[in-house]
């Protein structure tokens, strides 16, 4: 298994460069401005110049570190590309002649090439050009560099090293991301572990104690009550029942098949949410208020992540009542959703009467890394999440204190889908 190191040292070790151009004069002079250097030492150009005072042999020019691929032909441009995808050693800049009549011209090449490899840096250098640059950015739909000929060296050298190393920090940036999500994915993973510990452990205690009492009374060798231990198993068959629909909820939230989407019921994700965590609800005493309005049309949804996003929410609104400097009183959570007809949508509004969040926060509460909690005690990808999960949807979510009164509320606004509202 790959380390983070070494996926960052590989990123910063790639100066792959690629030039595509139907002129071999050009490609030549290519090659010229990025020639490897001579296979010379630091520590023979010091013995050299210990010997005679000094050397003609220059150390490793920057141009020489990059390594060169040349291609006289899109389509054979697009070939190298795809073999260095395969062996995992990607170009990360590409500058491609525009005018090249024998096959694909420059701007066949560079949608190509952005399909190919959505992260590769790329410029267009032509003398005259069949395309404005409003056009070719339009088709492209991406941001590309524009560079006329000539070239002088000093330039081409400046561009490749600007791109090269914004690739770098790109790619290592999102390595960099994928390992702190992770971390707050298990973190999170963690404190899911912990709750549904303590939602089993309850139904179980009472099985595993009923089962105690049986035996010691099959040990004493005293008369059977058949009808109390017909209820006593009864209650214990509801506790196995009790713990069925944990787990079954547990699946749902746990659904490995993101990108499929279903008519969801709103209530059904709801109900699955509130087997969840009942038993803290209990334990911590926080009352939970459900208004859903009747008939309520259809999500056309993931149900994990509706799932996780009303996890999310309702795992937040816990913490913020139980924590240590919260002086809520009655506890409360409230949990609503309506069809908004003129906007066509469905509003669910999640409210708790907790501290709330600081009016500092407030602006940037949806971004990633941001937390009201103690150093330790959360990710802050909680909210950020929940952010990106409904916008894969095209819906909302905005987040506003409570009028006149303490705590958070947020306001989802989940579009309906209009043919599935007409299959209703």
């Amino acid at each position: 298994m790959v380390t983070v190191t070494e996926q960052l040292d590989t990123i910063e070790r790639n100066y792959r460069f690629l030039a595509i151009d139907d002129e071999l004069d050009v490609l030549q002079y290519y090659k010229e401005i990025f020639r490897p250097a001579p296979a010379v030492t630091d520590q023979l150009l010091k013995s050299l110049a210990d010997v005679v005072g000094g050397t003609d042999v220059e150390p490793e020019s920057e141009a020489s570190k990059y390594q060169l691929t040349v291609a006289s032909s899109g389509e054979k441009g697009v070939e190298l590309a795809q073999q260095a995808l395969n062996e995992q050693q990607p170009f990360t800049v590409a500058f491609i002649d525009m005018r090249m009549p024998a096959g694909m011209d420059g701007l066949e090449t560079v949608k190509h090439l952005r399909i190919l490899d959505p992260r590769i840096m790329l410029v267009i250098v032509t003398a005259y050009s069949d395309y404005s640059l409003e056009q070719i950015q339009s088709h492209l739909l991406y941001d590309v560099l524009y560079l006329n000929k000539p070239l002088a060296s000093e330039e081409v050298i400046q561009t490749v090293r600007m791109l090269n190393q914004s690739w770098k920090e790109r790619e290592q940036n999102k390595v960099l991301r994928m390992q702190m999500v992770s971390h707050a994915k298990m973190a999170s993973l963690g404190n899911m572990a912990v709750r549904i510990g303590h939602e089993i452990n309850q139904p179980l205690s009472y099985i595993n104690g009923m089962l105690q009492l049986q035996k010691m009374e099959l040990k004493a060798g005293g008369e059977i009550d058949k009808e109390e231990w017909s209820e006593e198993v009864d209650l214990a068959l509801e506790q196995t029942v009790r713990i069925k629909e944990i787990i079954d909820s547990l699946r749902v939230f746990a659904h490995p098949e993101k990108s499929k989407r279903y008519a969801l019921s709103l209530s059904e994700a709801v109900d699955h949410v509130q087997r969840l965590f009942l038993g803290q609800l209990e334990k911590r005493k926080i009352q939970l208020e459900i208004n859903l309005q009747e008939d309520l049309p259809s999500l056309h949804a993931n149900p994990s992540q509706v799932q996780r996003i009303l996890t999310n929410l309702m795992s937040n609104a816990i913490d913020a009542l139980t924590e240590p400097d919260s002086a809520t009183v009655d506890p409360v959570i409230h949990l609503a959703a309506n069809h908004d007809t003129l906007r066509n949508e469905v509003r669910v509004i999640f409210e708790d009467n907790g501290a709330g969040i600081p009016e500092s926060l407030r602006d940037r509460v949806f971004e990633p890394f941001v937390t009201t909690k103690e150093p330790g005690k959360g990710t802050g990808l909680g909210l950020s999440e929940i952010h990106g999960m409904l916008s894969e949807h095209g819906a909302t979510i905005e987040y506003s204190p409570r009028p006149q009164q303490a705590g958070a509320r947020f306001v989802i606004h989940f579009p309906i889908d209009k043919e599935l509202l007409k299959n209703e």
